[in-house]
């Protein structure tokens, strides 16, 4: 009953009238994120699957995760450089933002244009669509810190979570019956128009944004940003804080990616689960979430953003082993609520801490280097367990993952001890 009571008491705190410029921004980061969740919830859920049912491989899974990592490596850095020197940092979001969901139009018509290599094109073109995609991300979490006070942001970020879990659940679920019952290819040709007309109106809600104009502060030479791997050891250097949390999330980020494409081989080849049932994954895992991100927010305000991730990285590390240890469909649904639970902390937690721990001057540039850290774990870890398919079991593998998420979790634990 509580969680219900708080989960409506969000919902409609959103819906409040707008008094200041620091709540209409709010408002419209929640429209944003609202309408996204239609792409994520499509994205997320089906794309693997498409991608299988087109005559992908398992390396074709693989490298739909690793992929886009790649590239993050090479336009993170660049793209902070790009988004600080623009003293709108609205506008450089906007721009690589539409660039990078024209890409899901382009998967919706790869049907069309490819009948024998289907596969390879979608995975060309989520490459592509990342590069616009990683300077997006660089110039959201830097718009967002102005846009929203800090002692705001845990509120803001716990809305916006529920109103992606709300609609990419229903999107998840709805989309699942609908490639059920509708002719392939059309079926997801269909599903990923939609998706992508739903990421236009999120960014509707972006360009809605105001900005309080920031001070600009005459750059010497010596104040220049960070640049290249020297200057990424340079930031690891001068804030332990920030050293701290992004060797412990690196370490952690491992176990997290390396088992990404195991999972919808696991359903797809092991289980053989349908879209139907894919469908249901992703709404049980979403539904949780909204119903725990008031107890993960009561939580960090209590606790901090730290202690919560201790308890977060731990109960993570059961996924993977609970889905290696699902001898059907029907009990990956409690795995999917075990996900729920812990994933809601971790969208929460994460994105404050670091902010929290990324020094405001130059912070485009330490977002971007963490990012870097954080995009090769993402690359690596999921072409090392698609290529470890051929001499380990599935469930070697998916226990392997556990393990790793299980160190980070001591990392994480060990660095509260410290603070």
């Amino acid at each position: 009953m509580n969680f219900g009571f708080r989960f409506t008491e969000r919902v409609i705190d959103a819906f409040k009238p707008r008094t200041t410029l620091e709540k209409q921004n709010a408002w419209n980061l929640y429209g944003d994120i609202a309408w996204f969740g239609v792409l994520a919830g499509v994205a997320n859920s089906f794309l693997a699957v498409f991608t299988i049912r087109v005559g992908g491989s398992d390396t074709h899974v693989g490298l739909l995760s690793s992929l886009p990592a790649l590239i993050a490596i090479f336009a993170s850095l660049p793209g902070s450089r790009l988004v600080e020197r623009e003293t709108k940092p609205l506008s450089v979001l906007v721009a690589t933002a539409i660039l990078n969901r024209l890409g899901y139009l382009g998967i919706a018509l790869v049907p069309f244009f490819f009948l024998t290599h289907a596969a390879d094109a979608i995975v060309v073109l989520i490459a592509l669509l990342t590069i616009p995609g990683a300077i997006a991300n660089v110039a959201f979490t830097t718009m967002f810190a102005q846009a929203v006070r800090p002692e705001n942001r845990a509120h803001v970020v716990a809305v916006r979570n529920v109103w992606i879990g709300i609609t990419s659940t229903v999107t998840a679920f709805l989309g699942g019956k609908f490639l059920d019952v509708v002719l392939f290819p059309i079926n997801y040709q269909i599903l990923f128009a939609l998706a992508f007309a739903g990421s236009m109106m999120s960014l509707y809600y972006l360009t809605r944004i105001r900005l309080a104009e920031q001070p600009r502060i005459p750059q010497v030479r010596d104040e220049s940003p960070p640049r290249g791997l020297r200057a990424l050891i340079d930031m690891l250097r001068g804030s332990r804080p920030f050293a701290q949390f992004t060797f412990s999330s690196f370490v952690f980020h491992w176990g997290l990616f390396f088992p990404v494409p195991l999972y919808s081989i696991y359903w797809v080849r092991v289980l053989n689960a349908s879209e139907g049932w894919i469908g249901l994954f992703s709404m049980v895992g979403s539904a949780t979430s909204i119903m725990f991100f008031p107890l993960w927010g009561r939580l960090t305000t209590q606790r901090g953003n730290l202690y919560t991730i201790v308890l977060v990285a731990f109960g993570l590390a059961v996924y993977p082993l609970a889905t290696a240890l699902s001898p059907s469909v029907e009990w990956i649904i409690g795995v999917s609520f075990i996900g729920g639970v812990f994933s809601s902390g971790f969208a929460l937690v994460f994105f404050n801490r670091l902010l929290e721990v990324s020094p405001e001057h130059h912070r485009a540039s330490y977002i971007a280097g963490y990012n870097t850290l954080i995009n090769i774990a993402a690359f690596v870890g999921p072409i090392i367990s698609t290529l470890l398919l051929t001499f380990f079991t599935i469930h070697a593998l998916l226990l392997a993952s556990a393990v790793m998420r299980l160190i980070g979790a001591l990392l994480f634990w060990r660095e509260s001890r410290a603070e």
